[in-house]
């Protein structure tokens, strides 16, 4: 069996979804996959079980049918402050055996950086690598060229185990200085980059339902497009005349704007937009919501203003998790487009 920790040098770095892509491979490849995720950060309860959020996404996406509380055997709650290094470890080992029974592949995904997070239970990434005897790919963002130094430092601290990287979500404008600057300074350092992965806009994209349960939303109209995806926002504060121009060269977006801003409405709903929302608890006017209906726009009402809406969406975004069926099956082509999996599977000893 081969043990594979996905770990980073930072949080949300797509370890998740790396997990899935790379799990669906394999088992398309005829191997027997197993999962687990030893610290979780969103407690879910399923049945009489709790587990991670996250985990029991990716154990229905791979189909594996670990019990809950073996996907994620510690969770960190105010509970688990009292919980003594070692008994969170044998906890992780347990689960682990039990996960594992009957994988060709054992899929194992970090927590945030696998330098800090999880080191007060002795569960970072690198005590879990040991722990597990796991070998180790790295997910490092590379949003500035900073970013490269974590990836070093958390491949030094990993040693040997480590197979190699991914550099991902690279801003378009940076990627031929990673190519030409970074990945010759990784590799250099013993570091094998299995490829670079740019910030795509489809992935980055999020639902309208997100939105609305983000921003505790009301649909007014069109709820049937909830799963219609924004890669694009714009505020509607500024006149109509220039508004339009923004609205005219920004596809697949949301206008956020007041809700007694029928002018902007309007304007918005006649270029290519995914969804209003409608501030201030104001609601528009039925030649808005007329519009928009037969137009197919989905209207969410909030009750906050403008700037505090923007604030939430904003931070939202910072914690973009890929749910979607069609994301999903985006990623893996992008992938398989961008990455020499081909050459992660020989490092693994499955070529």
């Amino acid at each position: 069996m081969v043990t594979l920790y996905i770990g980073s040098s930072d949080s949300y770095a797509g370890k998740t979804l790396t997990s899935i892509i790379l799990g669906k491979r394999w088992q398309r490849q005829g191997r027997r996959v197993g999962y687990m995720k030893p610290l979780g950060l969103l407690p879910l309860t399923v049945g009489e079980e709790v587990t991670d959020e996250d985990a029991q996404f990716v154990a229905e996406q791979l189909d594996v049918s670990a019990a809950p509380s073996n996907l994620c055997p510690v969770l960190m709650t105010p509970e688990a402050c009292r919980m003594a290094p070692e008994e969170a470890r044998q906890k992780v080992q347990h689960a682990f055996e039990a996960s594992s029974a009957e994988a060709d592949v054992m899929l194992v995904c970090g927590t945030g950086s696998v330098l800090t997070r999880g080191s007060m239970l002795g569960l970072n990434g690198v005590s879990v690598a040991e722990l597990l005897d796991a070998k180790v790919l790295l997910v490092g963002r590379c949003e500035s060229l900073l970013d490269a130094d974590s990836i070093v430092a958390s491949r030094r601290a990993l040693g040997d185990r480590v197979v190699g990287a991914i550099v991902n979500l690279v801003p378009p404008r940076l990627k031929d200085q990673v190519w030409d600057e970074i990945v010759p300074c990784l590799e250099s350092l013993g570091l094998t980059v299995f490829g670079l992965m740019p910030r795509d806009p489809i992935l980055q994209s999020v639902s309208v339902r997100e939105l609305a349960e983000a921003t505790a939303g009301e649909f007014l109209c069109c709820d049937e497009a909830a799963e219609e995806l924004v890669e694009n926002f714009v505020v509607g504060a500024m006149g109509v005349e220039r508004a339009l121009r923004y609205f005219r060269r920004t596809p697949r977006k949301c206008v956020i704007t007041g809700g007694d801003r029928a002018d902007i409405q309007l304007a918005a709903l006649e270029t290519p937009t995914r969804c209003l929302i409608l501030t201030g608890d104001l609601q528009p006017s039925h030649t808005v919501l007329a519009r928009a209906e037969e137009l197919g726009v989905p209207v969410l009402l909030v009750r906050g203003d403008t700037l505090g809406t923007v604030a939430t969406i904003e931070q939202m975004l910072g914690k973009l998790r890929v749910r979607e069926p069609r994301k999903i099956q985006h990623a893996i082509e992008q992938f398989e487009a961008h990455l020499e999996l081909a050459k992660l599977d020989e490092a693994l000893g499955l070529g």
